[in-house]
């Protein structure tokens, strides 16, 4: 391609051409930076962001801690409480509920024993307060599950919960994952229909 004497001219004197602006606009190696930085900093904070949320998710000690220390085996073991006694909702709920602290004061009223974790359950009932429990089991907001379905099917605590009895903590279910409730509705001959858990 022939260049004519005005693009010449601007060529020799430093002026960009047309033709050598186009060519100039392909990304130079400063502008660059920015997008790397940024594309950097979102993986960042996506790892970071994973990393919280399997922390709020996962089995730690830490998380299991209750307000109050509270011995299912020592409730249901040794001194034979009914899950029911104190989960009052498990057969007509959904959920299960935790005890409030009148329930827990219904039977510790009469105890004479005095110990710092009795202390610690009669403050809250002093300041007329709940206890907040740590929720420790929990289902995707996309599964429909019901407690009051399942004991009426039959189907016991510990089915579920493990042997709690004999558990010191307060303790996770084994696992609440598809597959996991699945092969228990075949054992059961219950519904393996999608529909069935799946709002």
């Amino acid at each position: 391609m022939a260049i004519d004497q005005k693009t010449s001219s601007r060529l020799k004197k430093g002026i960009p051409t047309f033709r050598h602006r186009v060519d100039s606009y392909s990304m130079p190696k400063m502008s660059q930076r920015p997008a790397i930085v940024l594309v950097f900093l979102t993986g960042l904070v996506a790892v970071i962001a994973a990393i919280l949320y399997s922390q709020g998710s996962a089995d730690l000690s830490a998380q299991d801690r209750q307000p109050v220390d509270f011995s299912h085996e020592l409730h249901a073991g040794q001194l034979g409480v009914n899950c029911l006694f104190c989960h009052r909702h498990a057969t007509d709920s959904k959920t299960a509920t935790v005890p409030s602290v009148s329930l827990c004061m219904s039977c510790h009223r009469s105890l004479n024993s005095k110990t710092a974790k009795a202390e610690k359950l009669l403050a809250y009932w002093n300041e007329r307060k709940p206890i907040p429990w740590m929720r420790l089991q929990r289902i995707p907001d996309f599964v429909y599950f019901t407690h009051e379905m399942h004991m009426k099917g039959g189907l016991q605590c510990a089915d579920c919960h493990g042997q709690v009895d004999r558990i010191r903590e307060t303790p996770r279910a084994a696992t609440y994952e598809m597959g996991w409730c699945l092969a228990c509705h075949r054992e059961r001959r219950a519904s393996v229909d999608c529909w069935t858990c799946q709002k």
